[in-house]
């Protein structure tokens, strides 16, 4: 641990888009949303909400991670978290990695794969083993929160491919510029 970094209990999965997106030791000083909020919580020592986190284990954070501080924070606003503050701050980190995971599984899935060979791919893709995030898990995070419909992404595409040609068809006067506009309309 350097002298100038803390240690927080996280998630495993959390960790590991930490680890991807920052390095380990996580080094975000130079992300503009997401350390201006980890510094806040450095300065401002939240105890709004202690008394809810008093008797907290952290047992769901299994894992935890190092993360570098400035100097000049470290001596300015400390080294620490509340309890409450760290509860935040895995959340924001959480929220994070699980978007991570709906826009790359939604993604396959609107090309038409399944949800199971969309997460396997997620996994594999992006180094998330079972131990690290379970598959289980992640199904039952999307039956809760995805609503992709089966090529809803070729059929943007499609369209999309359509206007893109009948323009140029249009330029070329293949076609003409009222059958283009028709075809738009409908």
């Amino acid at each position: 641990m350097s002298k100038f970094s803390i240690i927080i209990p996280c998630k495993t999965y959390s960790k590991r888009f930490l680890e991807l997106n920052y390095g380990n030791p996580v080094d975000f000083t130079k992300d503009k949303t997401i350390y201006p909020e980890f510094r806040k919580k450095l300065q401002r020592q939240n105890n709004r909400y202690e008394k809810r986190y008093q008797d907290c284990s952290f047992s769901r954070y299994i894992d935890s991670i190092e993360v570098k501080i400035t100097r000049d924070d470290f001596y300015r606003f400390g080294w620490e978290l509340t309890k409450t503050d760290l509860v935040s701050f895995n959340r924001e980190i959480e929220s994070r990695a699980k978007i991570f995971m709906y826009v790359i599984v939604s993604t396959r899935m609107a090309f038409g794969m399944s949800m199971t060979d969309s997460i396997a791919y997620f996994q594999d893709a992006y180094d998330f083993p079972e131990d690290i995030w379970a598959k289980e898990s992640i199904v039952k995070d999307c039956q809760r929160n995805l609503s992709v419909t089966k090529n809803e992404i070729l059929n943007n595409i499609s369209s999309l491919i359509d206007k893109l040609s009948l323009a140029k068809l249009s330029v070329n006067e293949t076609i003409s510029h009222n059958f283009r506009k028709s075809y738009e309309k409908a």
